[in-house]
């Protein structure tokens, strides 16, 4: 069967603390991870960021003030690293819950601002989206300021459906959510693009729903906003997978197997079961799947290379960022669509024990459902 899409997936990157400071820098995991995917499989027809692109400037519920110029300087090196990835520099970005809060407080230097705003950069890449096609939240606090809540794309006629946290809800919680009218417009969508419910189509966002932590205890994960209406998004589309970061770190981590990242869900929006040695879903019967993109940045110290950044991080006095280093280990996804299935990869950065750079996790097929 003919190959119609590579997709590479990128997601919390968490650049942070003494990386903000004026001039920025990219974590080196997204380095590695666009150059290792592309040198497997060639440059991807389209990229994803799954957001957590910035975080932490110093603590996400104390200042949260980043400087508008900070952010534009690492919002243009990181979109000149991640689009080369690309063919015609394609990448979508949704917004992660640490990118919603940063922007939100005014300083002396600039009044508050949007700090999920990459939608120049896809406007560019895939040309500016009709009215139809994407769904404006107005933030009450920043009327001027322009907010995608949903966007809908089409890349070698494959459909990419975008869901963004609601700008309104950054500070009532760490995580965020995703607004009922968002959600319903992304429910509209689907059902316009696949109304029979077997087309393959990819919905990004940045929140999880469910989880399994280190192979093991099963977590709900989406624990505020409307989640029976969010499973409800999918019922009734074989072929839609929803793809989502937010879960990352060390209990995060697959190895040998790409299984692991991919969960089919049933019809008691649980999923069916956990083989890490399985190879394709052959014999499940399921309602939809959630894919995990991975991560790029783990949370314990003895996780990083000795290459910690100083720097201000948004504080007063000069200190030691241990997370702004090089992770050990860090993973992203790859996938591939075929007329008749979906493949999964995913892919190391960085080496720590029992993990390579090299290693090369046994891939996961997807078989369309009819």
């Amino acid at each position: 069967m003919k190959k119609l899409l590579t997709c590479f997936c990128y997601t919390d990157v968490h650049n942070m603390q003494s990386m903000l400071d004026y001039p920025t820098t990219v974590r080196k995991s997204l380095i590695d991870g666009c150059d290792l995917a592309v040198k497997e499989f060639g440059v991807s027809d389209v990229t994803i960021m799954g957001g957590d692109n910035v975080s932490d400037y110093p603590y996400w519920n104390k200042s949260c003030a980043l400087p508008k110029k900070n952010f534009l300087d690492i919002k243009e090196k990181m979109h000149k690293i991640v689009s080369k990835s690309a063919k015609n520099g394609k990448v979508i970005y949704v917004a992660g819950n640490n990118d919603m809060i940063l922007g939100d407080i005014a300083t002396e230097e600039n009044a508050p601002y949007n700090t999920t705003d990459y939608y120049d950069l896809m406007d560019d890449a895939f040309g500016k989206l009709d009215d139809s096609e994407k769904f404006v939240i107005i933030d009450k606090e920043k009327p001027t300021e322009f907010y995608l809540g949903a966007f809908h794309y089409v890349v070698n006629g494959i459909d990419f459906i975008g869901i963004n946290i609601d700008p309104n809800t950054a500070f009532n919680s760490h995580e965020g959510y995703y607004s009922d009218e968002s959600m319903l417009w992304v429910k509209n969508k689907l059902n316009e693009i696949d109304p029979n419910g077997n087309k393959c189509v990819f919905i990004v966002g940045h929140l999880s729903a469910i989880y399994y932590y280190t192979y093991g205890e099963l977590k709900e994960t989406m624990i505020n906003g409307n989640v029976s209406l969010f499973y409800d998004i999918f019922k009734g589309h074989k072929n839609a997978f929803y793809l989502y970061g937010h879960v990352h770190g060390e209990k995060a981590c697959y190895k040998e197997y790409s299984s692991g990242a991919v969960l089919h869900i049933g019809k008691d929006n649980l999923p069916l079961g956990y083989d890490l040695k399985e190879e394709n879903s052959k014999g499940k019967d399921y309602e939809f799947s959630f894919v995990h993109m991975g991560g790029l940045r783990p949370f314990h110290d003895v996780s990083f290379e000795n290459d910690a950044l100083v720097g201000y991080g948004g504080g007063n006095e000069l200190k030691t960022f241990f997370k702004t280093a090089t992770p050990t280990l860090a993973q992203y996804l790859v996938f591939e669509v075929f007329e008749d299935r979906v493949v999964f990869y995913i892919r190391n950065t960085g080496t720590k024990e029992g993990y390579k750079k090299t290693d090369k996790l046994k891939e996961y097929t997807v078989y369309l459902v009819k």
